[in-house]
């Protein structure tokens, strides 16, 4: 449990982002992502444009590159610390230490 007022917004606002992508997976694929709002507008074209099968496929197959392109987009220009921790993953060890 959080220990100070930052620490407690945080928490929540972590909370409240955790919970949004719960209630619509798709929110997780707009985050750091430069092209969420062509994302968004397929999703939209894909769940109520009266389309064929095959052409729901092809808006699916161009969902994918930009959902693809437009996370390496904004790995290209996040921070050195962000694409250092995204190359290392969780390979990190944690130590406990017990007095």
């Amino acid at each position: 449990m959080p220990k100070r007022r930052s620490d407690l917004a945080d928490y929540y606002l972590q909370t409240l982002a955790q919970e949004l992508t719960r209630k619509f997976p798709e929110i997780s694929d707009y985050a750091c992502n430069v092209f969420a709002d062509r994302i968004a507008q397929l999703d939209f074209l894909i769940d109520n444009a009266d389309l064929t099968d095959e052409e729901k496929e092809e808006l699916q197959i161009l969902r994918e590159y930009y959902k693809r392109l437009g996370t390496a987009y904004w790995f290209m220009h996040a921070g050195e610390l962000t694409n250092l921790g995204a190359k290392l993953g969780s390979r990190v060890v944690q130590a406990k230490w017990n007095p």
